[in-house]
Formats: structure tokens, sequence, C-alpha cells
């Protein structure tokens, strides 16, 4: 009883810390349906369609839409979404979680996916440089200086199972520890490698779930609901996790 009891309390706790982020996503987001509002009679008629068709709820017609318009933009759309996940590694407001789900529900599990690694590996690729070019003043840009505390060890010691770890799982900071790589002296090529099979099944799982999303598939469902009981777990004990991780990496002790 007393563990619930902690459980509640530390659930209660993260929700509390994470209300003025749910608050600013809120009014980031009615403000961009504002401005969609007011701008939808400048869009062209199908894209209102397709709008209208997912305010209705109609996921499926809605995906169908989007498709029939991406089959007529050419590459345009795929460039643009590559960009976009490019650029969720290097600016940290983007959720990449909800940009994967995205390409998945959009182009297909396939397609989706290679889409999305393309624009991960771009993305990460370039924050590796930007922390081997410019060295760790320019990191401290992106990374929060707590964080580079708990990384120092793992910049001066760390091997590449250390940073596949970090990818592999939610808990950790994999976007910031991509600029962070870049301070080491492991090969780029390798880290890169590293990153892109620790991020692969992450990210295979939110494309299957968008591709889903509008088939009512049984298969789908229990993929969503195990995806989310994992991510709430890993969400819950997050401090745990990194606790237990930078323990693991911090130097042993001086006789």
């Amino acid at each position: 009883m007393s563990y619930l009891h902690a459980l509640v309390g530390r659930l209660l706790r993260k929700l509390l810390a994470m209300a003025p982020i749910l608050l600013a996503s809120l009014v980031f987001f009615l403000i961009c349906w504002g401005v969609l509002y007011l701008c939808m009679p400048l869009l062209p008629v199908r894209w209102q369609e397709t709008i209208a068709l997912l305010n209705d709820g109609d996921w499926r017609q809605a995906r169908d839409a989007v498709r029939e318009i991406l089959d007529s933009t050419g590459t345009a759309l795929e460039l643009g979404f590559v960009a976009l996940q490019t650029l969720q590694v290097l600016i940290a407001p983007i959720p990449g979680q909800l940009a994967g789900l995205a390409g998945g529900w959009i182009f297909g599990f396939w397609y989706g996916l290679l889409l999305t690694m393309i624009g991960l590996a771009i993305g990460s690729l370039l924050a590796m440089s930007l922390g081997r070019l410019f060295g760790e003043q320019i990191v401290r840009r992106f990374v929060p200086s707590d964080l580079m505390t708990k990384l120092d060890q793992l910049i001066s010691q760390g091997g590449l199972w250390n940073f596949f770890i970090i990818f592999l799982l939610p808990a950790l900071p994999d976007d910031a520890v991509c600029f962070v790589a870049g301070l080491t002296r492991l090969n780029l090529g390798k880290l890169l490698a590293v990153m892109f099979v620790g991020r692969l099944p992450g990210m295979a799982v939110l494309c299957y779930v968008g591709a889903t999303a509008a088939d009512d598939s049984p298969l789908g469902v229990v993929v969503l609901s195990v995806a989310m009981g994992v991510s709430l777990v890993l969400w819950l004990f997050s401090e745990d996790i990194e606790a237990w991780f930078f323990g693991k990496n911090d130097p042993p002790a001086q006789p």
C-alpha cells in the first residue's frame, strides 16, 4: 500500500512538473489552429476538404486525401517531412514522436520509416558535426548545463555501447546526446550507425501505429496499447533510469 501511495505521489509530482509544458503546448496549438482557421479560405480546395475530414474525425478518408495530394506534389512533401525530422533533432520543442506517427500515417509503414530514419540520420550527423567542429562552447547552447554535468563522464570515457543504450531507451536524452557525441573521439560513422540501430525499434513502433491508426486494425490497437504502457512506465521511472545509467558510468571510487 505504501508503494502504491508513493507511485501515485510520483505521478502527481511529474504531472505538476509538466503543467507549464502542457499549458504552453495548448497555447501553441490554439494559436496554430487560429492561424489555420483564418488562412482556410486561402488554401487550395483539396486541402480545405482534407482539413474538414480531419476535423470530423474521419482519419481514413483524410489519410487517403493526403496521399492523393502527395501524389500530385512529386517529392516536395517527402523532402519537407525529412527536413522536419532533421530539425526535430536540432530544435528541442519539435516533438519527434509526433513526427514519427505522422510519417507512418501519411506515407505508410515502410516508406514512412525510411523517411523518418533518413531525417534522423541527417539531423544526428549535423548535431555530432557541430559538436566536433565547434567544441563544448556550441554544445552548451543546445544542451542544458545540468545534463552536461551528467554526461561529463560519458564524454571522457563512454564507449559506443553507452551511446547505443541512450538511443535505444526513450527515457534517456537521445537528441541532446547527438551534440555531446561529437565531443568524443569516437568515429562519426560508427556513432551514426549506433544511433540508427538504437533508434530504429522505437521509430518502427511509432510508424506502425501511425500507419494503422485509420484502419481499425486489432494488431495496431495492441501495439499502441503496449507502446503506451511501456512509455508510461519509462516516463514514471525516467529519473531512476537516468540515475542507474549515469551511476554505472561514474568513475570508480579512489581507495
